[in-house]
């Protein structure tokens, strides 16, 4: 309940950081009939004649207070100072909206506040499913979700996600959606375009991604498997080639029947177990132990170890001959499945696990 309970506040807090004006406006608003309301209590007469009473406060005709009722008077002065702040901030605010229209040749551009958020870019008919998982799974860490694509019409998504229009390859677009801030982003695949001309759209949002932030992380999809060698080339940190995971997972489950079955769940947030990336500092209990003991150590906490990312050094393929060592696009990390040759955990690495919900602490 009390989880429950943050998670409003925080999405009642973010909303007033991403319309700040709104927020303010309405804050008005709720005082300006406050104040209406006292006056008419005070007065005994109506609502609408309170209101009336305040209302050429909007246009700055304070007048004279004639009544002698405390209460109205300063009733009718909060409804003064209101309206007038009122006036001002919607003058400022269309002021704004009309400068930056003219800066930008007529097109008005949405920015979003956000911090440690993931960005979409691009939509396809997986967007909604997608944008839902996204909540979903940054439910706990109260993270945001921008969706960028090139359409008019907001897409029928959840009202949580903020839409922005505009071309994701473009900067002045990323930047509205706060790329430099992000945490990750999603190149989501054109399945209209024929299938080069929409691998080489994905390709142009990530090196625009990419020269605006390094540091973000970058999941893209392509239909093509043979352009995977450009999207590495563009520091694309992870590329899903779905002509090859699609047949690789029929493969795979016609071989153990199952199998699809098993990775719906694993990849499906809220439902079950799931997959998690726990990269917190490790504590002594498992640092320096081997991999096979650290398995064990957490499945009677009930989570399954499966990998581990680490710093790539000279002597780590010699060390683990008998493994596969997936380096990431910087080179100075890497990942290993289930290693096989003997390791010994340090302190830095990240561990890939499978559990119901993220482990504050191993």
């Amino acid at each position: 309940m009390t989880a429950k309970c943050k998670y409003l506040v925080w999405l009642y807090w973010r909303k007033i950081r991403a319309r700040p004006i709104l927020s303010v406006l309405l804050l008005l608003l709720t005082v300006y009939i406050i104040a209406a309301a006292s006056v008419a209590v005070n007065e005994g007469i109506g609502f609408g004649a309170a209101c009336l009473q305040l209302f050429p406060s909007f246009f700055g005709e304070i007048g004279e207070i004639g009544n002698t009722n405390l209460a109205v008077r300063i009733s009718i002065v909060v409804g003064i100072l209101v309206s007038a702040t009122f006036v001002v901030i919607v003058t400022a605010r269309i002021t704004s909206l009309l400068v930056d229209t003219l800066q930008r040749g007529g097109t008005m551009a949405n920015k979003v506040n956000f911090d440690d958020h993931t960005i979409v870019c691009g939509w396809n008919f997986q967007g909604n499913h997608l944008v839902e998982q996204v909540l979903e799974a940054n439910k706990k860490q109260h993270r945001g979700i921008v969706v960028v694509h090139d359409s008019s019409q907001r897409p029928d998504i959840d009202e949580r996600a903020e839409f922005i229009h505009g071309d994701p390859s473009q900067a002045e677009i990323l930047e509205a959606a706060g790329v430099q801030r992000a945490n990750s982003v999603i190149v989501l695949t054109d399945f209209d375009k024929q299938m080069n001309d929409a691998d080489a759209e994905v390709l142009m949002i990530t090196l625009a991604v990419e020269s605006l932030n390094r540091k973000v992380h970058t999941c893209v999809q392509i239909r093509n498997s043979a352009n995977l060698m450009h999207l590495e080339r563009a520091h694309a940190d992870e590329v899903i080639c779905l002509d090859q995971i699609g047949a690789n997972v029929a493969v795979a489950s016609a071989l153990n029947h199952g199998v699809c079955r098993l990775l719906n769940e694993l990849l499906t947030f809220n439902i079950g177990s799931e997959f998690y990336r726990y990269d917190k500092p490790l504590s002594d209990s498992v640092v320096k132990k081997e991999f096979a003991e650290v398995v064990g150590m957490l499945a009677r906490q009930h989570v399954i170890l499966i990998g581990i990312e680490t710093d790539y050094s000279e002597d780590l393929p010699s060390q683990m001959f008998g493994d596969v060592l997936n380096l990431l696009p910087e080179g100075d990390r890497v990942i290993v499945v289930n290693p096989q040759s003997p390791y010994w955990l340090r302190q830095g690495d990240a561990l890939f696990i499978i559990a119901e919900s993220m482990p504050t602490h191993i």
